[in-house]
Order: structure tokens, then sequence, then C-alpha cells
């Protein structure tokens, strides 16, 4: 999609720190460019942010030093948020968007408190069920809240928060057979053979990745025909890979997949930790997946999502067993990824169950509240319609 020649309303969304934070704000962002908005899009300097957004060409990015709070780093953490935050109010008052969209985490709480130098605007993006500390800090000053989860609305301190979900970019749809198939096929893989995706996040996820190699000889023992998809993030590759060529085990293993919609859909059952973010693709694309949250995830706000799917049906919560991992943990997991590959019936009903999550498209609903409150005088030509445009 080409750029109108004619510049439109300018809003700011910050999204950095992880694929969590970055591919929802995507997905709100092209939904505000196709109804004629210029973006700008506000990252960190970590890796993954400048992976991500280096294939981006019709939005402007930014960089902010902004990091995330830990135990180590509370003197620097403070120093890069008040330098995010002056570079933010300098910024906005140069560019003067008309709306900022937070999406959750210490690297967009700088941005969305520099609004007021902007004379924008201001709205935050909950995507846990425990609203992060960020969002915590900086929902009294925004004027609404978006959140994915009913059960965060009661821990938003704020007067305006709606339930839209979670932002899912638009190349996500409902998997079916034929596409499944497709989509193996894209992959070198057989159409006509199972297949696990194991993945641990953006970022990767040691125990996880230990666990499935751990498991590995039981599962391919019930289930010898099963493919095997395996992202590990970047610093696990080596390792798992060479766990692989240990166990003479041919697996498809790779740090990072950007199509992520290609390999969800070629999957039959998906391992993956319980991010927000995940979820919702998990959910928008009605694949049956067992959840193994990240236990030092803040507030345990991992465990919560999951619990939240599994209560409803939506999906299966396995714990983090302790490091390292023990074979009976071993064998309760292979039993759990066994049972749900060769059940149709329990497969289909998460699936039935994923859909009451995957149903609404927040990305929109988003994006015409923004334009609603801030742009209310534009006369933006909303076309849903549109295709993505990253």
């Amino acid at each position: 999609m080409k750029k109108s020649e004619k510049k439109g309303p300018l809003v700011a969304i910050a999204c950095g720190g992880s694929g969590g934070h970055f591919y929802p704000g995507i997905a709100v962002a092209q939904k505000l460019y196709s109804a004629g908005c210029e973006i700008l899009l506000i990252v960190t300097e970590k890796e993954i942010d400048q992976v991500a957004s280096a294939q981006i060409r019709e939005f402007r990015v930014e960089r902010m030093p902004a990091v995330g709070l830990t135990s180590r780093n509370v003197l620097p953490f403070f120093l890069r948020f008040i330098k995010s935050y002056l570079k933010a109010r300098k910024l906005f008052r140069k560019l003067q968007p008309r709306a900022v969209l937070g999406m959750g985490g210490f690297s967009s709480a700088p941005t969305v408190l520099a609004a007021p130098a902007g004379k924008c605007k201001a709205f935050i993006h909950e995507g846990n069920s425990i609203p992060g500390r960020a969002n915590r800090l900086v929902a009294p000053f925004v004027h609404t809240g978006f959140v994915h989860f009913p059960q965060s609305v009661s821990r938003l301190h704020m007067r305006r928060v709606d339930v839209v979900g979670m932002p899912v970019r638009a190349n996500f749809s409902p998997s079916n057979e034929e596409m499944s198939r497709g989509c193996k096929m894209m992959l070198g893989l057989d159409p006509d053979r199972p297949v696990l995706l194991a993945m641990g996040g953006s970022q990767g996820a040691r125990a996880l990745n230990s666990l499935v190699l751990a498991s590995l000889k039981k599962i391919l023992r019930r289930i010898p025909d099963l493919q095997i998809i395996h992202l590990t993030g970047q610093k696990d590759f080596e390792s798992v890979q060479k766990g692989y060529q240990d166990s003479g085990v041919q697996a498809m293993v790779r740090e990072y997949f950007a199509e992520m919609d290609l390999v969800m859909g070629a999957a039959t059952v998906m391992v993956s930790r319980a991010g927000a973010s995940s979820l919702a693709e998990t959910a928008r694309m009605r694949i049956p997946s067992i959840l193994i949250p990240l236990p030092t995830a803040a507030d345990n706000h991992q465990y919560y999502n999951a619990l939240a799917f599994e209560e409803t049906g939506a999906a299966i919560l396995f714990e983090q067993p302790e490091s390292p991992i023990q074979e009976a943990a071993a064998d309760d997991f292979a039993d759990v990824v066994s049972s749900l590959l060769t059940n149709e019936k329990k497969r289909l009903a998460i699936c039935h169950a994923l859909a009451e999550w995957g149903e609404r498209d927040a990305a929109t609903e988003i994006a015409k509240k923004m334009i609603e409150v801030a742009l209310p005088q534009e006369n933006l030509n909303m076309d849903w319609s549109t295709e993505p445009v990253v």
C-alpha cells in the first residue's frame, strides 16, 4: 500500500521491549495507517526491536534508551527512564502527534507520560490478566485503557477501561485442514503427518526447550511419524540443535521465524509460554496449545493468563518443573503432549473454546476509539478491509 501524498494526523505508538509488545502495536498501527494516519513507532535499543523494526518502511521509527526494571539495575533504570521521558517530550513538541498509545512495559511508560508535552491524548493497552507495573503507574494520566482480560479492569485504577481483547496482525486467521496442509508444504514438511510446534516467545525459553528435549523419545515412541518445529531463541539454538542431533531426531530447529502465521498454521499442537500476544495469536488461529507459564514473570502474570484460558477449556496448563528436568516431570509432559496429539475430539473442543477468545478484532476497536477521541474532526476514511502494510 502506498502512502498518501497528503500528510495525515500523526499517532505515536510505544511498543518496544519484546515481541509481545511490538507486534500488537503493529496491528493497531496497520489499522490507523489504513485510515489515513501517519505512524510514529517508538521502540527500545534492544536487538529484538531493531530486527523487527528494520523490516518496516511505512512508519517512522524512533529509539528510546529505556530498559525494564530489575533488582540489579535500579539506578540505570531511573536514569534511562528520565532520559527517555525528556527525549519523548522534545520529540512530541516537534512532531505534535495527536494521540499516543503505550502497549505496556517500562519502555512505553516515559513516552505515555510525555504526551501532555505534545498536547495529545494518551491511551494504554494492557495484555495480561495482572496489569504490569508500568501500566499501573501511568494509568491515572491517560484518557482510556484497553485490556485483553476482563480480570484486568478492577486492577487498573482509571475511569475509562474497555475490554477489547488483544490486537493481532491481520495475517493471522483461523486455521483449517486445507490451510494446515498448505503451511506444511510451504515449510517442506509432509502434509499428512502431525506437527508439534515448540516455542518460548520472541526471546526463547531455556526451561521449555529443556523439557521438550527431555520428553522427546517418549513422545516419538507413541507418535513415530511426528514432525517437530522448535523455535529456540538466540541463546539456546546451538544446544537445542545439538540435542536433536544427539537423539538422532530430525526437526526444524530455528532461533526465530518471522512468518509466525506460517509455522503456527502448520501446527497440530503447540507448546509455548503464556505471554498475552502469543495467546491472542493462538486464539485467532485456533491452535490447540499446552501452556507453560514463565514462573518468574512479573506478578506471575503468565500463570494467570494461562489459567484464564484453561478455565474456559481453551488450553492446557502445564506448570514448569524444577531444573534440572527430572525423568518423572519429562514423563508427565510427554503424556500430556501425546494425549493431545492423538485425541482429535479434545483438540476440536479446545479449538471451539479458542473461538470465544479470538473472535474480537481488538486492533480495529482500539483504532476506532482513538480516532473517535483524539481525531474527531479529521473525517478519516476507515477502510478496515485493507490488507496489512507491513
